[in-house]
């Protein structure tokens, strides 16, 4: 009996051992990444203000409306849901502490200023939230959404229905927003400013605004930035992809994208 040998090469000539050509690998967390980051675009346009996850007792979700709703639902069959303004709250710069009296039990709602990171969502946040139902704590981490057509320069285009004037100061106004950074800088027409912000939903809450002093001997927008901006929260939104501030006072700047 013969043994017939093939030669190696052959055979994987056959198979195609010469081919070059490789096969696409699809990345399933580059997917995942996309499509998390569709459905955080999706909640946020849908008036979406905060959200929470968490997997301790179970998987849940937390999500706030500042202007409605706020709802909560868990793996465990726990459903709730009820008005943002029947909540009573205590804030600080530290923490958020929301409370209400339902009809099938007490809500507390903590938000902690605190590094946070849970495997629902795939990125380290800065907000410990524990939602406490009776005596059931729901614990996880969550995060303010934010247009993220806000990352740019911007400069005033009116003030109200006033349009703003070139040569009528040193240099136009503008404001440099940073959601990552969580920053904005630019200047008043006359003085530098920088200072924190934090983006809340459909609001920028802006924290005390600092400003160089130089004289100037045209216009400025100081006193406006002073009185209705620094350390203040402003509602914004776009229209016609230009900028909308509307201010505590309910006053309204319009910037355009410099």
């Amino acid at each position: 009996m013969k043994i017939i040998v093939i030669p190696l090469c052959i055979i994987l000539f056959l198979f195609g051992c010469n081919s070059t050509k490789k096969i696409p690998v699809t990345s399933t967390s580059n997917n995942n990444n996309v499509q998390q980051a569709k459905d955080l675009k999706n909640l946020q346009q849908s008036g979406i203000d905060f959200l929470a996850e968490g997997n301790q007792p179970s998987n849940w979700m937390l999500t706030i409306n500042y202007d409605d709703t706020v709802r909560f639902t868990a793996d465990d069959g726990l459903a709730l849901k009820f008005a943002y303004n029947q909540l009573k709250k205590d804030e600080n710069e530290e923490r958020r502490i929301f409370t209400v009296a339902l009809k099938s039990g007490n809500v507390t709602i903590k938000i902690n200023e605190k590094i946070c990171a849970v495997t629902t969502i795939r990125e380290i946040l800065k907000k410990e939230v524990n939602v406490v139902f009776n005596n059931t704590t729901y614990s996880g981490c969550g995060k303010f959404l934010a247009d993220e057509n806000l990352n740019a320069k911007w400069l005033l285009e009116k003030i109200g229905n006033t349009p703003v004037v070139t040569n009528e100061y040193n240099r136009l106004p503008e404001i440099n927003i940073n959601i990552v950074e969580g920053n904005v800088s630019g200047n008043d027409g006359c003085n530098s400013v920088r200072g924190k912000i934090e983006v809340q939903g459909k609001r920028i809450k802006f924290y005390q605004i600092l400003s160089t002093k130089m004289g100037c001997n045209k216009k400025s927008i100081e006193k406006i930035i002073t009185a209705q901006i620094s350390g203040q929260i402003v509602s914004y939104y776009f229209k016609e992809g230009k900028l909308h501030l509307y201010l505590p006072d309910d006053s309204l700047m319009v910037f355009k994208k410099g």
